[in-house]
């Protein structure tokens, strides 16, 4: 909509097609409307026709085709029409952009502070020879190309789930493509209570696309699954959790969601009387637990769980204490060239870094410091890089 104090000043308002000026024959059969309604207008209409003829332009050439994208520049704003009039970039042909088919600001398009120059789509060519376009077509063209992109090279975005319907969610990516989010993909096991998601932000992958009803299917599990080699170190040894079961205990132990993405096992050793457990707990159940230990096996990730913090992987946590004491810090550090290897003292104990000899022989003697800006507790590695500043 138009603000009401939206001003038009600067752009001249066409409420009405100028009849008076003398079109060509050829421009009097296609029913060519002229918007310029200033004195010259005539003379500017016969200058174009006759540059048209100078420069080889063709009525065939300049002729746009519905369903086409193409780059146009806005000319008059008129709030009388409630159109925005711009010209095609190629053609020079005269396009109208209806207030309802622009997805930003007017005001901003009035004032100059949007560009003047976007993209439409030619979604209908009135009897008049009128040329109808709308920008927020070509936007979903555009948004459901970076959908189709998504889908090839298996990359992960954020979408708003908006409405709950049979089957799952519908979904809005970008503001524009409707998508579909199937209820078992909405989660990384099962949803418990599926208002609980409507309006929420999701982290998703495309899973299919369905070409028979134009909708992109998403799921948030085939996220978890990519992701979890970049976000398994993320996970501390040290933190208690507020788990989930997923599902009915089993006879070997509990499986528990937490942090709405992470799933691990509670061996049933944890706890005093697991009959007991098998009885009464059931999926939904909460249960607090701890990380400790993961191991991985041909790229998959095992995460178990315990209930008590002095059972958690001592290996581990030594390196979750070194975690929390190096990162995002700088210190010294000696070098062994023997072992293409370098030494940082950390409160009094020394832990070796073995780099590349190309690395070592780049930075000797180069940067005083070192800053640790990533420890990783489940590969054991330390990750710097060569500083020179002051030790925090």
């Amino acid at each position: 909509m138009i603000s009401p104090n939206f001003d038009d000043s600067i752009f001249q308002n066409t409420g009405k097609y100028n009849t008076l000026i003398k079109l060509t024959e050829e421009d009097t059969k296609n029913r060519v409307k002229v918007f310029c309604k200033e004195p010259y207008a005539q003379a500017l209409y016969d200058a174009m026709i006759a540059y048209d003829k100078s420069s080889g332009i063709t009525e065939f050439n300049k002729d746009l085709t519905e369903g086409q994208v193409y780059k146009v520049r806005a000319k008059t704003i008129s709030a009388q029409d409630r159109m925005i009039y711009a010209e095609e970039s190629n053609s020079k042909c005269m396009v109208s952009i209806p207030f309802r088919e622009y997805s930003k600001s007017l005001d901003d398009l009035a004032k100059g502070h949007e560009k003047l120059e976007f993209l439409v789509t030619l979604y209908k060519v009135t009897q008049h020879g009128e040329f109808l376009a709308s920008e927020k077509k070509a936007l979903s063209i555009s948004y459901k190309q970076e959908l189709f992109d998504h889908l090839k090279n298996n990359t992960w975005f954020d979408v708003k789930i908006t409405k709950l319907i049979k089957g799952g969610y519908l979904a809005i990516y970008n503001k524009e493509i409707e998508c579909f989010i199937p209820g078992s993909h909405a989660a990384a096991n099962v949803v418990h209570n599926f208002s609980d998601l409507l309006g929420k932000t999701l982290t998703v992958m495309v899973d299919n696309y369905d070409a028979a009803n134009n909708l992109f299917i998403l799921s948030y599990k085939k996220y978890v699954t990519a992701s979890m080699p970049v976000m398994i170190s993320e996970l501390q040894f040290d933190k208690e959790y507020v788990g989930t079961l997923t599902n009915r205990p089993y006879d070997f132990g509990v499986f528990i969601e937490f942090e709405n993405y992470y799933t691990g096992l509670v061996h049933k050793s944890e706890f005093e009387n697991y009959d007991e457990v098998l009885k009464k707990m059931k999926s939904g159940d909460k249960l607090n637990v701890y990380v400790k230990d993961v191991t991985s096996k041909n790229g998959q990730y095992r995460i178990v769980l315990t209930l008590n913090p002095e059972q958690v992987n001592n290996e581990k946590l030594q390196w979750q204490t070194l975690r929390n004491r190096t990162e995002n810090q700088s210190f010294r550090y000696s070098i062994s060239e023997a072992n293409n290897s370098i030494s940082i003292e950390i409160d009094g104990e020394n832990f070796e870094v073995a780099l590349k000899r190309k690395d070592l022989e780049r930075n000797l003697n180069k940067y005083p410091l070192v800053k640790v800006f990533k420890v990783d507790p489940i590969n054991k590695r330390l990750k710097f890089e060569f500083v020179e500043e002051n030790i925090n």
